[in-house]
């Protein structure tokens, strides 16, 4: 596969979430003309998943001037894109390996389908109409519950052997560290997202450090999550700047280490977790542009993702185009 979105057209893209299938119906020019979502469901199989993607599918191309030409579906998880079959979904339940859903779907729609991992879905929406948009060399990062990421090299996106290109998340920066997901010990992911700040504020909590996050949670800290930590770092709490400051700096060390790799021109960050101007972001970018000696760093830009909550359904509607 080339990488690269073909022809503009009416397109749809879905965004298959945990919690939510998100839809969208995108025009030629790239806007978003409709939208919709439906919780994910995914308890009730696979099948059931399968049948309310299609669904929705159905729902988006009925408010379309024109027959649609194709589909984008943005899974998280493993794919083959050539074949459309899913591999190892980790955050939905039941078996999703080997089911070849692209053929699924365009028998329930008539429109052909291809699927995308969420996270290049992200790297081709940013690159096609967000903030790498005529970046020749590019690094997305997207920084939430996990960490996600993508190549541009030569104004197309990189997918990689089997489209596993991108997993900054598994970049190791603290040998014999945290105990990943993925296997391995002391990968970014586990020291830097929202789960680690989270626990991160509670452990600090409960082991009686001088800080007013349980005020911020009524005395809960099960109510504890990264905007609430955000929230009383911005409003002067030591504890909670130095926790958001800390995972700014594992994250900063495997852009470091992608940097010099790749000596982007633009790296796009984007997800719930650093936001622009927060003290993870400073941290992360101070980090990464302190640890990079290769290459020209004052020279690569460090700018926040554009698209927002809508970068997954856009991503994989462009790559709908085919």
């Amino acid at each position: 596969m080339s990488g690269h979105p073909g022809e503009a057209g009416w397109t749809v893209g879905i965004d298959l979430g945990g919690t939510f299938i998100k839809s969208a119906l995108l025009s030629p020019e790239g806007e978003i003309v409709a939208q919709d979502r439906v919780p994910t469901g995914g308890h009730d199989g696979v099948d059931a998943v399968v049948g309310r993607i299609a669904e929705g599918i159905g729902r988006m191309s009925m408010s379309a001037p024109v027959a649609v030409s194709g589909v984008g579906l943005g899974v998280p998880g493993q794919v083959d894109m050539a074949t459309g079959h899913t591999g190892d979904v980790p955050n939905l339940p039941g078996n999703w390996e080997g089911v070849p859903v692209a053929s699924m779907l365009a028998e329930a729609t008539g429109f052909p389908v291809r699927l995308i991992n969420d996270a290049s879905a992200f790297v081709v929406a940013e690159m096609g109409l967000g903030a790498a948009r005529g970046a020749d060399t590019g690094l997305c990062v997207t920084v939430g519950t996990g960490i996600g990421g993508g190549i541009i090299a030569h104004g197309r996106p990189v997918f990689g052997l089997g489209g596993a290109s991108g997993e900054i998340g598994h970049i190791i920066v603290q040998p014999g560290g945290v105990a990943c997901s993925c296997g391995n010990r002391g990968c970014v992911e586990p020291l830097a997202t929202g789960p680690a700040i989270r626990a991160e504020a509670v452990r600090r909590c409960v082991q009686g450090f001088s800080t007013r996050l349980p005020q911020f949670v009524g005395g809960d800290l099960n109510l504890i999550t990264p905007e609430v930590v955000d929230e009383a770092a911005r409003a002067g709490d030591a504890v909670a700047r130095e926790v958001l400051e800390d995972a700014g700096r594992w994250l900063g060390y495997a852009l470091a280490g992608a940097v010099a790799f790749l000596a982007p021109e633009v790296v796009v960050i984007g997800g719930g977790v650093a936001r622009e101007g927060s003290a993870s972001w400073n941290a992360a970018v101070s980090t990464a542009r302190a640890n990079v000696h290769t290459c020209e760093i004052d020279q690569v830009r460090f700018v926040p993702a554009a698209l927002g909550y809508d970068a997954g359904v856009i991503g994989a509607a462009l790559w709908g185009r085919g």
